[in-house]
């Protein structure tokens, strides 16, 4: 699996964020798919874009799936931990679900989180994996409207 981006008018490599945000399900799940090399600048974007759209959605919970496996060069994690606080989370914001995640550290870190404080992020290896999950925490997702074009499978 891999990310794909669909570039509607020509645009230079530099001008294309490393990064696609879209819903999977609308208003019910957002994908985002990462890749490449990830700027702290980038990150604090994607996540405030994240928030925006929990915050479009009139759903009471808004899941979030996001595919890192294509990242060359992540944010390390201390950053990513002190830039999430700073930009903050949505109250709405349901599951967290990383596909992909090349950092063994990370998947540590998730699995020892999920299981000691009880948080909703979890850690999957193929997004049929996420969907599983989805479907048997949350049976008022709308499975007939999911967006397929915002995923490439290989």
């Amino acid at each position: 699996m891999s990310c794909i981006i669909d570039v509607m008018t020509w645009v230079s490599a530099e001008d294309l964020m490393p990064y696609l945000i879209d819903w999977f399900i609308p208003d019910q799940v957002i994908y985002a798919c990462y890749s490449g090399e990830f700027t702290e600048d980038e990150l604090r974007m994607s996540l405030r874009t994240l928030i925006d759209m929990v915050d479009s959605s009139s759903s009471p919970y808004v899941h979030i799936i996001a595919d890192t496996g294509d990242v060359t060069k992540p944010v390390p994690p201390q950053k990513v931990l002190k830039i999430s606080r700073e930009v903050g989370s949505h109250e709405r914001t349901g599951w967290n679900l990383i596909l992909r995640e090349r950092s063994t550290l990370v998947k540590m870190g998730v699995a020892f989180g999920s299981t000691l404080i009880k948080s909703k992020i979890r850690s999957f290896d193929t997004l049929e994996d996420a969907e599983q999950f989805l479907r048997k925490i949350d049976e008022t997702l709308s499975w007939d409207n999911v967006n397929r074009a915002v995923v490439a499978r290989s």
